[in-house]
Parts: C-alpha cells; sequence; structure tokens
C-alpha cells in the first residue's frame, strides 16, 4: 500500500516545522533604494553601521528619503506587531506612554499554527497542579542544548518572568482552562488554553533522557491570536496608535548617536518620519525570507525551504530581516551566532519516536532516540537528506516506552473508542500532534505496507539486501538490550519480526524562522560593536540575539512564543520608562 497525497505528519515533516512555535511574528519594513536626499532634506546619521568594502549588500543602508509627507509625534515607537511587538505596545501604553505600532502586514503578525508557550510560575500551572523542573536544570539544560552560546541571564529572566508574564498577557481575554491535554473544551469559550503532554506520561524519567522534556508549556487554542487582539484593544484603549500596511525603512539618529525615530512609507512610497522622544523599539521578526541574509548567516541551511506563511501589504513574504538591518544601519551588532534555524523534524505516522532508521542506502545512521531538531540534524547529512522510518506490527504496545514532547506519540486509542478522544484524535489540526493517535491515523499517515522486510524494501526503492542486513544486525542488538552501534537505550530497542511491516519517508524539514539577531543588554537595548549600549534602541522578539544560538531547543516546547512575549514586555516597559 502506497500513500502518494501528503499526510498529516508529512505536511510538517516539510516544514511547518514547529508547530510552534515563532516568537516576533510581524515584519516592518523591506528596503528599496531611495533617492538621494535633496538639499534642506532632513538629517540622519543611519548608515554609521553601514558596510564596509567587500562586505555582502544589505549591510549598506538607503539614503534617508528626499521627501517626507508628514511627521509623527509618539514616545515609543514598535517597528513590527507579531507577539512580541503587540506586547511591547501593550506594556508601553499601559505605562502610560503615547505609542506607535507599525505593521507592513495588513493586519497583527499572527501565525495561525502557534499557540505554545513554554513558561514557568503561571497561576494557570499552579491551579492545574503542573509540577515544574527548577530554574538551574532547566536554564543548565537549554544553555548545554545551545553549547552554551547563549546569554544564560536572558534565559533566567525568562524563566523568572514567563509565568507571571502570560498571565498579563491573558488578562485581558475570556478563556476556558482544559485540565489535561486530552480533555475536551466545553465549546462554551473560542479561547482555550490546554496544558501540553499533560499529565506527564508514566513511568517517563528525564533525568534517563539524552533530550529531556520539561513539561511546563501550555497552548493558546486555537491560536496565539486571541491573545494578540486582546493585547491591542487593551493598547488601543491606552491610547496606543498602530499604522498596519505600513513599511519601515531605516532609523532616525540624532547627533550625540541616540535612536529619535524611523522612516516609514505606505505601499505607495509615500514617507511619514515619526519622532519617538523616549525610545524606538525592533520587533520586526527574522531573515528566513531574505536569501542574502541566510547564505550569509547559516549557509549550512542551504536547500532547506522556508516555510514562513505570513505576507505583507505588497503580497511578498514578511520576514525579510527588516530589524536586524536597520539595527546594523544604527550602529547594533549582529550577534556572532552560529544562528538557529527552526528546522525540527515533526516526524511521520508516529512523530519523531525512536523507531528504527534506514538511509536511502538501507543503512541505519544514528541513535533515533533523539528530537526533531536533531533528527533534520542528522538527515541532512545523508544521502538525498532523506530517511526511512522502519515499524512492525506491535507498534501500539511500544509507544508508551517512547520519549515524550514536542513530535512524539505515545498513546494509543482504538477507533471504536475515538469518539471518546475528540480533543487529541481525528481530523481536527490540533489533535494532529497532540501524541495520541489510532490506527486509522496511522494507516493513513504511513507511506507504504508489506508482509516481508524484502517486500517493503523493494516499495522503499531501498536496496534489498542492505536493508535485510539493517534489520537482521538491529534484532540482533535489540535481543542483546545493547547497541553496540549507536547507543540507544535498550527499552526502545523493538526488533522487527512481526508483520506486517511498515515504512514512512522523511524527507528534509522546511524552515519556519532563523532565531538570531541583535547583541542587547537583559534590559533590552540593543549593544553597538564595542558592546555598550544604543541609547534610545530596544530589541525584542526574533530581532533580540542571546536568546538562541546552533540549535533552537525543543526541550522546552514553546520557548519561542514565551520569550517573545516575555521581553516584549519588558522592552515596553523599559522604552516606556527610559530605562
Amino acid at each position: 500500500m502506497s500513500k502518494q497525497s501528503m499526510s498529516r505528519r508529512a505536511f510538517f515533516g516539510l516544514g511547518a516545522a514547529a508547530a510552534v512555535t515563532a516568537g516576533a511574528a510581524g515584519l516592518a519594513g523591506c528596503t528599496p533604494a531611495a533617492p538621494a536626499p535633496s538639499e534642506g532634506a532632513l538629517s540622519s546619521t543611519a548608515g554609521e553601521g553601514a558596510a564596509t568594502e567587500g562586505a555582502p549588500a544589505f549591510m549598506t543602508a538607503p539614503e534617508p528619503p528626499a521627501e517626507v509627507a508628514e511627521t509623527k509625534e509618539c514616545d515609543v515607537l514598535v517597528l513590527g506587531l507579531g507577539l512580541s511587538g503587540i506586547c511591547a505596545a501593550r506594556a508601553a501604553a499601559e505605562a502610560g506612554a503615547k505609542v506607535i505600532g507599525v505593521e507592513k502586514q495588513a493586519q497583527l503578525g499572527v501565525i495561525g499554527m502557534a499557540g505554545d508557550f513554554g513558561i514557568y510560575g503561571s497561576k494557570i500551572q499552579s491551579d492545574l497542579g503542573m509540577g515544574l523542573a527548577d530554574k538551574a536544570e532547566v536554564v543548565n539544560q537549554l544553555m548545554k542544548d545551545m553549547t552554551f552560546r547563549p546569554n544564560a541571564r536572558l534565559l533566567g529572566y525568562w524563566y523568572d518572568h514567563s509565568g507571571e508574564d502570560f498571565d498579563w498577557l491573558v488578562s485581558g481575554s475570556d478563556y476556558e482552562v482544559v485540565p489535561t491535554s486530552a480533555t475536551p473544551a466545553s465549546g462554551e469559550k473560542d479561547c482555550v488554553i490546554r496544558p501540553k503532554c499533560f499529565p506527564m506520561l508514566e513511568g517517563y524519567d528525564r533525568s534517563t533522557e539524552l533530550f529531556p522534556f520539561f513539561n511546563g508549556t501550555v497552548t493558546t487554542e486555537p491560536s496565539v491570536g486571541w491573545c494578540m487582539e486582546s493585547c491591542q484593544t487593551i493598547a488601543e484603549g491606552a491610547g496606543a496608535e498602530f499604522m498596519f500596511s505600513t513599511f519601515a525603512e531605516q532609523l532616525v539618529k540624532d547627533e550625540s548617536g541616540r535612536v529619535t525615530g524611523a522612516y516609514v512609507h505606505d505601499g505607495n512610497g509615500t514617507y511619514t518620519q515619526i519622532n519617538a522622544a523616549k525610545g524606538v523599539i525592533l520587533c520586526c521578526g527574522d531573515i528566513s525570507g531574505n536569501p542574502d541574509m541566510l547564505n550569509y548567516y547559516v549557509p549550512w541551511v542551504e536547500g532547506i525551504a522556508p516555510f514562513y506563511p505570513n505576507i505583507d501589504a505588497k503580497g511578498e513574504v514578511a520576514n525579510t530581516g527588516d530589524g536586524q538591518r536597520m539595527g546594523m544601519w544604527a550602529g547594533g551588532h549582529m550577534e556572532l551566532g552560529p544562528l538557529a534555524p527552526m528546522t525540527h523534524h515533526m516526524g511521520a505516522a508516529l512523530g519523531v519516536d525512536a523507531f528504527l532508521q534506514l538511509n536511502v542506502n538501507g543503512e541505519r545512521f544514528m541513535n533515533e532516540d533523539i528530537p526533531g531538531q536533531n533528527i533534520q540534524d542528522q538527515l541532512s547529512r545523508q544521502p538525498e537528506a532523506r530517511a526511512w522510518q522502519i515499524i512492525d506490527a506491535k507498534w501500539p504496545e511500544q509507544l508508551a516506552c517512547q520519549g515524550t514532547g514536542h513530535g512524539y506519540v505515545n498513546y494509543f486509542i482504538p477507533d471504536e473508542e475515538a469518539d471518546k478522544w475528540p480533543a487529541v484524535v481525528g481530523d481536527d489540526f490540533t489533535a494532529n500532534f497532540s501524541g495520541y493517535t489510532t490506527e486509522k491515523m496511522f494507516l493513513d499517515a504511513i507511506t507504504c505496507q508489506a508482509d516481508t522486510i524484502e517486500e517493503l524494501a523493494e516499495k522503499m526503492g531501498l536496496p534489498v539486501d542492505a536493508v535485510v542486513a539493517s534489520v537482521e544486525r538491529y534484532n540482533e542488538l535489540a535481543h542483546k538490550g545493547v547497541d553496540e552501534d549507536f547507543g540507544k537505550r535498550a527499552d526502545r530497542l523493538f526488533p522487527l519480526e512481526n508483520p506486517p511491516y511498515y515504512a514512512c519517508e522523511f524527507g528534509d524539514a522546511g524552515m519556519l524562522v532563523c532565531m538570531g539577531g541583535l547583541d542587547c543588554d537583559t534590559d533590552c537595548h540593543v549593544l553597538d560593536d564595542a558592546m555598550a549600549p544604543i541609547p534610545g534602541l530596544y530589541v525584542a522578539g526574533n530581532n533580540m540575539g542571546g536568546r538562541y544560538a546552533v540549535e533552537y531547543p525543543v526541550t522546552e516546547a514553546g520557548i519561542s512564543l514565551a520569550t517573545a512575549l516575555v521581553f516584549g514586555r519588558l522592552a515596553g516597559m523599559n522604552a516606556a520608562a527610559e530605562k
């Protein structure tokens, strides 16, 4: 049986990679070449961080606009209205600042499939009885996942404040909290908060895991959109003004080097200068829609397709590194990296569970007991960047022995009981990544099925002798209870001896966003090349450096949205206070 259509899990393997998680979605600004300023044009020192000879073209600032049709005044200017930007705008407005927010999309930069928040200390978590790991364990694990390159103080601030900030985020909304991952919502309210992977899988001990999963994540359903709309309403009620379909082009600095505003333009190229007495906050999103920046900063993702779904008011991809470029032109320092592309694989019929994988040569190539981000790292180094996950008929009883967390499947529901579990099985979008499955869901998502390993190898198009030899070796190790080849733990070594056999193709994942931005301090000030704060310039969301490096860590599901929230709010408060 061969499945030619794209399955529910294969879709995410192709790249909507993280269900979830793309922090500051909204982007502010393309950078079209502007005409040379005429005599008497408004002055600006933007471009102080312009490229030197031999540097890529995106590091060169455009000239200030020759004509400015209008000038606006505010205390705090927020460029980009994704999650981080709308949180910054609300926080600044609540603090009494006059706020203007600019967004090049026609509406808030909501990622429709994003909703996971990795948080600690929320009243919601406390009321649910979610046992949370302590700060040292979480921050040290994340630092280890990212080879100790991020700023640990930023991660520490996230841990200390994410719970209270999430409670603040949802405080203006009418929502329902369901008590477990599998509990159906009542349907009485449009907004739902659901704990992720809760209660924790019975017998799961994160201290024994290569990549432990921290189960503090909660999910806003149907997406993060209702939280952002609430922030917009609250901010507007406090006097904030939002300019949609408006493109930020470059920052304005005074003679002292302070950032004092920005030039923006509408779709017709008509410019407005917005002056900000207290500060400008960059919340313009990531660089993965800008091929030149990707090639320069993360050449190792060549061939991995960006999969950011949002477009700007001109119908063009929205995440083009605008904030990073504007910040560098104003003297900001782009972090050293390596940047962290969000390329985690969501697996196939059984997610990223630790079943045998073979490459296109029919050879085993890794310890399969790793999360999707790391699976993609391995796939990218295999011939054709493809592999096949091999499963036998005993898979339903093997799910509970797997790891748990983002992208894993741990619970089997008999088809005849599926109607009792509407929140986690079936055709609903959120059910597809719940960690629960039925036989029908499984069979709909596999690539091929056969009664013998030889027949399965033929259907996969792999060398039969090599596949048979690899399976025989794997079975030998499983019976020994020792993975002498790659060191996979014994309780996840399952011999393939029970037909029918199933295969799921793992293709290259896509890239949702690429984490990496401007160096900053723990108060969200952008830093210059000397690591000194640039007066008047703040940063949050995916314009912000120091949060992630090398790898996006999936041990903490939803950390992207959570840090966008936390540092967006902090940047807004600090800009309003000129801190």
